[in-house]
C-alpha cells in the first residue's frame, strides 16, 4: 500500500465519481480504477459499490476512509515538520551564556530571534566561558556567549563588545569624588576579585594590568559571581576592578574609569562550532548579525 493509493481512495470517497476524482489527482480514469482495484485486492474486500449510475462507499470503505484521511494528515504533518527542520524553523537551540550576558545581550537576541523562529525551543544554559567552550566542542551547546577571547581552532567567534576596566569603590571611599582613577593609585588598596577557577582570563588580565603598573594587588576576598563581588565591595572589604557594564548592577557604589591600562577587561563574543552550522543555528546567526552588524564575518559560508 502506497500513500498515493490512499490519496486516490480518499479523493474518490469524497467525489464518489471516477471522472471527477481522476481530474483532481491528475491521472486518467482507467489508471484510477486500476489503483483502487489493487488497493481492494490488498485489503481483501470491496471499498466501493459501483453501478452504472453511482459510486458509494461500503461499510468497510467508510471505516477505511476515516483512517486513510488520518494517515494522510499525519504524513503531511511529518513532511511539514521535516521541511521546517531543514529551514531552521523548529528544533532545540541550546544557548550558553555568562552572567553579564543576562544584562542586555541574551534578552535582546532571544527576543529578536523568536519574532521569526517562534516554534524553536530555546534552552538557556548559564555556564562560565571555559565550560561553554567544552560544551561547544562536545556538542551539548549550539552556541555560546562568552566573555573571553577564544583561540580554539574548531570554534568560530564573533566579537560584539570590548569593555575597558573600571574600578568599583565603596560609597565613602576617598577616590569616590574623582572623575577618573589611574591604575597606579590603587597600589595600596585591598582587592576583591572573581575566583580564577571561574574566570581565568579575566583574573589573569587583572593581575597583569596591576603588575604593569608596578604593584601586585593585595587580594583579600574572592567571589564566584559579579553580584557577590559588588556586594562585598559595598560592605567595605575592598575595591574591585570590573568591566564597564558591571557598574549597572548596583547603584550604591562609586564607579570610575581606570586610566593607564592598555588592555580591555572583557570581550563579549558569540562562539559556535565552525563545521556544525545547522539550519537552526544559521537562523540564529542571521538574527545575531542583524542585531550586532560587522562587515568582516562570514559565519563560515562557502
Amino acid at each position: 500500500m502506497e500513500l498515493r493509493q490512499l490519496k486516490y481512495f480518499v479523493t474518490l470517497a469524497e467525489e464518489l465519481h471516477f471522472g471527477r476524482a481522476a481530474d483532481r489527482v491528475g491521472i486518467a480514469q482507467p489508471a484510477l480504477s486500476q489503483q483502487i482495484r489493487q488497493l481492494e485486492q490488498e485489503l481483501g474486500g470491496a471499498l466501493f459499490i459501483r453501478t452504472k449510475r453511482s459510486v458509494s462507499l461500503t461499510a468497510a470503505g467508510s471505516l477505511f476512509y476515516e483512517e486513510a484521511r488520518n494517515l494522510l494528515h499525519h504524513a503531511d504533518r511529518a513532511v511539514d515538520k521535516v521541511r521546517s527542520a531543514f529551514s531552521g524553523m523548529i528544533g532545540e537551540l541550546r544557548i550558553g551564556f555568562v552572567e553579564s550576558a543576562t544584562w542586555d545581550i541574551l534578552p535582546q537576541v532571544i527576543s529578536a530571534y523568536r519574532q521569526t523562529y517562534s516554534e524553536v525551543q530555546i534552552t538557556p544554559c548559564h555556564l562560565h566561558s571555559s565550560s561553554q567552550i567544552e560544551a561547544l566542542l562536545d556538542g551539548t551547546l549550539s552556541i555560546g556567549i562568552t566573555g573571553i577571547p577564544v583561540n580554539e581552532p574548531l570554534l568560530m567567534s564573533y566579537s560584539i563588545r570590548s569593555e575597558p576596566f573600571w574600578v568599583a569603590l565603596p560609597p565613602e571611599h576617598p577616590l569616590g569624588n574623582r572623575h577618573t582613577v589611574h591604575i597606579g593609585e590603587l597600589s595600596r588598596e585591598s582587592f576583591i576579585t572573581t575566583n580564577r577557577e571561574v574566570g581565568k582570563v579575566y583574573y589573569d588580565t587583572m593581575i597583569q594590568v596591576c603588575m604593569e603598573a608596578g604593584f601586585s594587588p593585595a587580594i583579600v576576598q574572592t567571589a564566584d559571581e559579579m553580584h557577590t563581588l559588588l556586594s562585598l565591595v559595598s560592605s567595605g572589604l575592598g575595591i574591585a576592578l570590573i568591566h564597564e557594564s558591571a557598574r549597572h548592577l548596583r547603584t550604591d557604589l562609586a564607579y570610575k574609569p581606570v586610566l593607564g591600562v592598555s588592555q580591555s577587561a572583557y570581550r563579549m563574543s558569540f562562539v559556535w562550532k565552525k563545521d556544525h552550522i545547522s539550519p537552526l543555528l544559521r537562523g540564529f546567526l542571521d538574527t545575531m548579525q542583524k542585531l550586532y552588524p560587522q562587515q568582516d564575518h562570514s559565519f563560515g559560508k562557502k
